[in-house]
């Protein structure tokens, strides 16, 4: 037996940071040119007093009662998150009693940014797989929009706040997961991080310090930091390599690849890496423009947004990808279930 995403729902955040909102803030040259390389116009962001785990709740609520699916099957609960309720407990054992799931349910937290959607598939695949679980539900959620300083335009422009809930269960062999790839390069922490906050360097008057960089942009050590370029770069080399090792690994190409979802961080970089994978229009699909880079939930919201726009078939072929954070990344190729949508 393998193991198959049955189906899977998002929730965005209500409210909405507009292209005309941050114009007014940073003026219209900064806008035009953040625009023409993000694709972003509007980012989703969560209200106050709205965490990351609601933002899964709400989907998890949606798909459960949508499918149909028996909440007492459940017995493996991941959440997916950089932005936790609280330092401790973890958030995946709130989650186990706010979705009324079995008390026999194992449930944790897994931290790893943009990648960790994939990650937490792997994870629920393997336990599943080896009959250590029987059914999972994955869960994502983050308002990352609150980490950035509000000036700091090379990040503030990007990111909006978003989860979901995936549901996972057996399917026969030669379906669901054919394979997964993973990666580290932690040499590359420092160029996307928050330096303070945890126990290595706890929050502090020193730390709350704002500081002007070359660029015009003003953050604090509490807010996030990102260096795109050295991002960039990163991602167009390990795109392509990870594309081509776990195709190979797969016996497959890209051709046979019926459908390329990577993580939703920006146009531009989707783009280029489209193009540089020779990757055809129709095998494409891309959800940004309106909601901004949801970080850890981009993947599974783009998978589901495909799948609403019907774009993936029973039988069909998806590649998965995500990176970021870390640095970190992740892949996997999936043969659609012929049961997806449908309890099992």
């Amino acid at each position: 037996m393998s193991t198959a995403i049955l189906d899977v729902e998002y929730e965005l955040g209500r409210d909405t940071l507009s292209y005309e909102d941050l114009e007014r803030r940073f003026g219209a040259d900064v806008m035009k040119k953040a625009l023409s390389g993000s694709g972003i116009r509007d980012r989703r962001i969560a209200p106050e007093g709205v965490c990351g785990s609601d933002l899964a709740f709400a989907s998890a609520t949606r798909l459960l009662e949508r499918t149909g699916f028996d909440r007492g099957r459940i017995d493996l609960l991941i959440f997916c998150s950089q932005s936790a309720d609280y330092i401790l407990p973890t958030t995946a054992c709130i989650l186990q009693d706010k979705l009324s799931l079995s008390k026999s349910c194992a449930a944790f937290d897994l931290n790893l940014g943009c990648s960790q959607y994939i990650y937490a598939l792997g994870v629920a695949h393997g336990m599943i797989s080896s009959g250590i679980a029987s059914c999972a539900l994955v869960l994502t959620g983050d308002t990352m929009s609150r980490t950035v300083h509000p000036m700091d335009r090379s990040v503030v422009t990007l990111l909006g706040d978003g989860g979901s809930a995936s549901l996972l269960t057996r399917t026969r062999e030669g379906w669901g997961f054919l394979g997964f790839d993973f990666g580290t390069d932690g040499s590359g922490y420092k160029n996307l991080m928050i330096p303070a906050g945890g126990f290595r360097l706890p929050r502090s008057e020193a730390t709350a310090c704002e500081v002007r960089d070359p660029e015009g942009n003003i953050r604090s050590q509490n807010d996030m930091y990102m260096n795109g370029l050295a991002i960039f770069h990163f991602a167009i080399w390990v795109v392509p390599e990870t594309v081509d090792r776990l195709l190979r690994k797969l016996s497959l190409t890209t051709e046979d690849i019926d459908l390329f979802l990577f993580h939703q961080a920006n146009k531009f970089m989707l783009e280029y890496l489209f193009k540089k994978l020779r990757i055809p229009p129709e095998k494409r699909h891309i959800f940004i423009e309106s909601i901004g880079n949801t970080s850890g939930s981009s993947v599974p919201i783009v998978l589901a947004d495909a799948m609403q726009a019907g774009k993936i078939k029973p039988g069909a072929l998806v590649f998965m990808m995500a990176f970021g954070v870390g640095l970190s990344w992740a892949a996997t190729v999936i043969r659609w279930p012929e049961s997806a949508g449908s309890p099992l």
